[in-house]
């Protein structure tokens, strides 16, 4: 059986599709909050492929889907239209202290902020709170806590959810607690999840055999699932491989640096 990474995909209303990667749209939005009107930028394109096994995209500017975010107010439109009670919480929010701190954070953090006061489900809040933690990873300090809170609400998750967002939370579980430097609770939880059904011949047993890996070495960096696909290969494959990237990185050096 193909096991599916699942990552919530919310907000993608909000991006046109059929244009090249790293392209961008613009379009004006009212602040249901405050009522400002503004301009924001959009991504125009879903043509994101290879991925991190934090699920960040790679390439392009390897971040979430960007959103709208009020220069007035700071509210992050998340989505088109707010229900009456929504709204409310919403305004409640903006206007509090916690929110009003946060607003030289990422805009999924903020959203985050916002989905705990909204009773989003842990599933979604866990994958709003690792998107924060792509857009702030050039920050240690705001990384380490994107990560705890995504972390918290997999972890619940992994308790309470349906099947797939269980197994999908699990495997996250193990992802994040590496990236945190907690490489014995990592291993530990790794190890257990080779001993269930979902974790058994297939791309997440790779994953997980992957991850044990890396934290026998102390490696708390990121990686991406083609390493996993390549740690498959046998040795000679291997080396080519690394051979043609390192050859094809010299050579884009030299393009660039002959432009």
């Amino acid at each position: 059986m193909i096991k599916k990474l699942v990552i919530v995909l919310a907000f993608a209303f909000l991006a046109a599709g059929g244009a090249p990667a790293a392209q961008f749209v613009e379009r004006e939005f009212s602040c249901p909050v405050c009522r400002q009107v503004f301009y924001a930028k959009l991504d125009a394109s879903g043509a994101r492929r290879e991925i991190r096994l934090d699920l960040k995209p790679v390439g392009g500017d390897g971040g979430p889907w960007l959103l709208p975010v009020c220069p007035k107010c700071g509210f992050v439109i998340y989505k088109t239209s707010l229900k009456r009670a929504e709204l409310a919480t919403c305004k409640f929010v903006v206007a509090s202290k916690d929110y009003k701190s946060s607003l030289k954070r990422s805009s999924y953090f903020r959203v985050g902020l916002l989905y705990e006061k909204l009773g989003e489900k842990d599933f979604s809040l866990a994958n709003t709170f690792l998107k924060a933690s792509w857009q702030e990873e050039s920050d240690p300090v705001n990384l380490k806590e994107d990560l705890e809170r995504s972390l918290k609400y997999f972890t619940s998750c992994s308790r309470s959810c349906g099947d797939v967002e269980k197994e999908n939370s699990r495997l996250l579980m193990g992802e994040i607690l590496r990236r945190l430097g907690r490489f014995e609770e990592a291993r530990a939880h790794l190890s257990g999840l080779q001993g269930l059904e979902g974790f058994q011949n297939n791309f997440f047993a790779d994953i997980v055999t992957y991850q044990l890996k890396l934290c026998s070495k102390k490696d708390s960096s990121a990686h991406d699932m083609e390493d996993v696909r390549e740690s498959k290969k046998p040795f000679g494959a291997r080396m080519k491989n690394k051979i043609r990237k390192f050859f094809g990185n010299l050579t884009g050096s030299g393009q660039d640096k002959a432009k």
